[in-house]
């Protein structure tokens, strides 16, 4: 598990004054959870994003606020800005190292699946991201990969009962043992539909007058 450390700051600034914060190049927070007073805080917006992009919502973060001794917590909510992909607020849960925990991990695909790679019978479709375990915080897993080596066939998927669970981690209580997580869906193929073509100018024919008259066109 790799150690993750971030430095933060208690903030008077709330409400509309926030906007400060981030001007100076800071997110502001929340640091609340096991043993703690909900504490008003911030970060640096570079620090914060590099730590996110490594622990995500499953990773345990040693969080010191002020200097003091660093609590571990896990990012529990972090907006960023949809068009300018700066963050916005995080919200920090400190945890009880001695007690089990429910976090959703990521699901990683690992392997090839002859269906894909070799007989090209179809495409592996991945129909979950993260699954929900319990674990105390030491067990915690980074991701839980799931081998697809053994997909061969054309609908042919894996299930939660499927994924390997490390020791010390089980299954959320309302996690579902037979949802699909992965499977081989058919190659779409693209049928080109053949354009007709154009009728051929038809052959000038004999033309009746009202008189009843047959009129021969000219030959050219």
């Amino acid at each position: 598990m790799a150690d993750l450390t971030l430095d933060a700051h208690a903030r008077s600034e709330t409400g509309r004054h926030v906007h400060h914060l981030r001007r100076r190049g800071e997110v502001p927070a929340i640091l609340y959870g096991y043993d703690l007073s909900p504490l008003s805080i911030s970060a640096d917006s570079r620090a914060l994003l590099r730590i996110w992009e490594r622990a995500g919502r499953s990773q345990l973060v040693h969080l010191a606020v002020d200097g003091a001794a660093p609590r571990t917590v896990l990012i529990r909510d972090f907006q960023i800005d949809p068009r300018t992909a700066r963050p916005l607020h995080a919200d920090f849960f400190a945890i009880n190292l001695n007690a089990m925990l429910t976090v959703d991990v990521p699901l990683v695909m690992v392997g090839d699946a002859p269906a894909v790679t070799t007989l090209k019978l179809g495409l592996l479709q991945q129909l979950a991201t993260t699954l929900a375990v319990e674990c105390l915080p030491s067990d915690l897993p980074a991701q839980l990969d799931v081998d697809v080596s053994g997909l061969v066939e054309v609908d042919q998927g894996l299930h939660v009962r499927d994924v390997a669970l490390p020791k010390g981690v089980r299954l959320g209580a309302h996690v579902d043992v037979d949802e699909m997580i992965a499977k081989i869906a058919p190659l779409r193929v693209v049928v080109e539909e053949e354009v007709a073509a154009p009728a051929e100018a038809a052959a000038p024919t004999a033309a009746t007058d009202a008189t009843g008259k047959t009129e021969t066109p000219p030959e050219a």
